[in-house]
């Protein structure tokens, strides 16, 4: 009696955990949506500093070679 009690209890459990009614669709938002979002505008701004300093650097280049 004990072992179909634990068999029903475990079939319950793993049935409860199914998530086949939600929809597949993969969602875009998810429960870190905030912070990837900050992190790639993070390395947007990283890459704009960089492009600019590259571009400091070779301004000061052409004025010292001058």
């Amino acid at each position: 009696m004990i072992k179909i009690i634990c068999i029903m209890l475990l079939t319950l459990f793993i049935s409860a955990c199914d998530d086949s009614d939600t929809p597949k669709k993969i969602r875009k938002d998810h429960i870190w949506k905030e912070q990837t979002d900050m992190i790639d505008k993070a390395k947007t701004v990283e890459q704009l500093v960089n492009d600019s300093t590259i571009q400091q650097k070779q301004a000061i280049d052409q004025q010292l070679n001058q």
